[in-house]
């Protein structure tokens, strides 16, 4: 899929379930701007302002604006904007990378005007099947000849040594195994939430759930592959504490809408 189609379906997704032409909009984890600059021209934003923490480290790229856009560096969980400011908040893909949803959640609440909506579409969630995320650097997306040597669901219920003994027992190239071991270990790129969790602070946010949907994958590769899970891995899941029923869920999308300062919240 080509990146303007890609654009076109998720603006798509997101016009669904907020107002975007005349409307002042954040996007968080703008990544290169791609989406942003879309909706800039395709929706007529009256603005739209796009964050990400790594405009240098990982894009790089600088900030930069267009008439009715904007990039900058910024972080999710300390939004440098006023109060009541934005009548959408936007994010895709980003929301498995956030470290404290519920703060960035309470941030993204603060900053939407009274009848505001935040929507967000994002994969995978640590507990899916390939919630480890793992991309090497060399690659631009998912390989799936990397994704077949970590065992589905094992970035949960093996040791960084059973990982380890696993790709030497597959005969891994030993820079390969190190970038999979300090990935799925010890990265940041991703925050290790389980589903149960994000779901709650999605609950607990103050907000009112206008739309929440979960995409079950049981799968490390395309849809219609072979289910992968079986009662060894749920019992093992189990042993260290995952419930049946998160392991499955692959992604989430989520459109939330901020109450009057009249009317409280849950």
């Amino acid at each position: 899929m080509n990146i303007i189609m890609h654009n076109r379906l998720f603006a798509e997704g997101i016009a669904a379930w907020l107002p975007l032409t005349g409307k002042r909009v954040l996007e968080i984890g703008c990544g290169n701007g791609d989406l942003l600059k879309y909706i800039a021209k395709y929706y007529s934003p009256d603005y739209i302002i796009g964050i990400d923490p790594g405009l240098d480290n990982w894009w790089n790229i600088g900030e930069s604006s267009g008439d009715n856009w904007e990039v900058k560096s910024g972080d999710a969980e300390l939004l440098e904007f006023e109060d009541n400011e934005f009548d959408a908040v936007i994010t895709v893909s980003t929301f498995e990378h956030i470290g404290n949803t519920a703060k960035a959640l309470s941030e993204i609440k603060r900053v939407l005007k009274p009848y505001g909506r935040f929507y967000t579409s994002f994969r995978p969630v640590w507990t899916s099947i390939v919630g480890h995320h793992f991309v090497a650097p060399e690659d631009d997306w998912w390989n799936e000849r990397h994704l077949a040597l970590i065992p589905p669901w094992g970035h949960l219920y093996m040791s960084e040594l059973e990982m380890k003994e696993h790709l030497e027992s597959e005969n891994v190239w030993e820079p390969l195994k190190s970038q999979m071991i300090d990935f799925i270990y010890h990265s940041a790129f991703i925050n290790r939430k389980p589903q149960h969790e994000i779901t709650a602070d999605i609950c607990n946010s103050g907000m009112i759930v206008r739309y929440y949907s979960e995409q079950v994958k049981f799968s490390r590769f395309d849809a219609g592959s072979q289910n992968e899970l079986t009662a060894e891995i749920i019992r093992r899941l189990q042993d260290v504490g995952y419930g049946a029923a998160e392991i499955g869920v692959w992604g989430m999308k989520v459109c939330l809408e901020k109450l009057a300062a009249n009317q409280g919240g849950y």
